[in-house]
């Protein structure tokens, strides 16, 4: 680690981030790939990411005249065990908003640098991240199609600072895919693949979205297919299973997370199933569980109670009915008629 590169370790330290490197904006190969998944359809309904293909493929566009690509990331692991009793969401999503958390300690980095042209980016530009963040000198993008670093897991919020700065870039330890050593590399493991519950991975180090439950809990506003349901009596907000079952975070043993983030408790699923738009702004604004919508929450809630055999389900259903825009109409009749609750999950996969 060059002096550089010390000092910016320290910085992020005295953030409560960890420095995962510095990067060159070429995604050129990477940006290819992406492409290709897109071209296969495996964004699900996801139109939004066909946009601004431009700035995905080259990240210097973000910011003109950006030569390298810092970057951090926030460990969000809290423990949790693979299985569940009651219906959860996914870690990241249980505190405020990280975005502003990040992006103001990441701008706190760039005052204490001195750098008179930069842009923090956390999540909120089209941007290829993960590919940078595999660029650096430790770190690989896995069969799960996460992030992974070999010391640290791949349960971490990544954020980004471009600039213009004239900074000397990673030296890249090389990772064979195929082999598990010390630097990284899935090898011959399949854990995610084996137990992903809904076959979305298997292809190794592709996701098909169009089977995973985190889209079509969060970013699916319509019905949810009744092949997915037995599943949201684990989540029903996104899934944490590919990576509770990567050996790289059972290793990892540090569930601390900066003051500035606090774990929120979520209130009943009765209570999300039949909450008016105030309730839904209190109990969730300021947190990832918007992306959702109200109506997609409540339609979660609603098949997660159901699943589940509720006792207030069918008080839940009279209330949800009094109030029953899209997709919450459709769910109701699905409810009423849904009778098999756990199909095999061969038959998804």
């Amino acid at each position: 680690m060059n002096e550089i590169h010390a000092s910016l370790d320290a910085l992020f330290q005295g953030e409560n981030l960890t420095f995962l490197g510095v990067v060159s904006l070429d995604v050129q190969e990477d940006f290819l790939a992406y492409r290709r998944w897109l071209e296969d359809g495996k964004h699900a309904e996801m139109h939004f990411l066909e946009n601004h293909q431009e700035l995905r493929a080259d990240p210097s566009t973000l910011l003109p005249g950006a030569k390298s690509a810092v970057l951090f990331g926030l460990r969000y692991d809290q423990g949790d065990e693979r299985q569940t009793e009651e219906p959860r969401v996914a870690q990241y999503a249980r505190f405020a908003d990280y975005h502003r958390v990040l992006r103001e300690k990441g701008e706190r980095i760039v005052e204490a640098c001195g750098w008179e042209n930069a842009r923090v980016l956390v999540d909120s530009a089209p941007l290829l991240e993960r590919a940078l963040a595999a660029k650096s000198e430790r770190g690989f993008i896995g069969k799960n199609t996460c992030y992974i670093h070999p010391t640290k897991g791949s349960l971490i919020l990544l954020g980004e600072i471009l600039t213009t700065a004239e900074l000397e870039f990673d030296k890249k330890v090389p990772v064979d895919p195929t082999v598990h050593d010390r630097h990284g590399g899935c090898g011959a493991c399949k854990e995610c693949q084996v137990h992903c519950p809904t076959g979305a991975l298997n292809e190794a180090y592709q996701i098909d979205s169009s089977l995973c439950l985190a889209y079509w809990t969060i970013e699916n506003r319509g019905p949810i297919p009744e092949k997915f349901w037995p599943w949201l009596g684990e989540y029903y907000f996104g899934c944490d299973i590919c990576q509770l079952v990567c050996p790289y975070n059972l290793k990892v043993r540090d569930y601390s997370l900066p003051r500035e983030i606090k774990v929120r408790t979520y209130p009943p699923l009765f209570e999300i199933a039949t909450m008016d738009q105030k309730q839904y702004e209190n109990y969730f604004g300021g947190t990832p569980m918007t992306r959702a919508k109200r109506n997609g929450l409540r339609r979660n809630a609603l098949i997660a109670m159901r699943v589940k055999n509720d006792p207030k389900l069918e008080e839940a259903l009279a209330l949800a009915e009094q109030d029953a825009e899209s997709p919450i109409a459709e769910t109701i009749r699905q409810v009423r008629a849904y009778e098999s609750l756990l199909p095999s999950v061969s038959s998804l996969a």
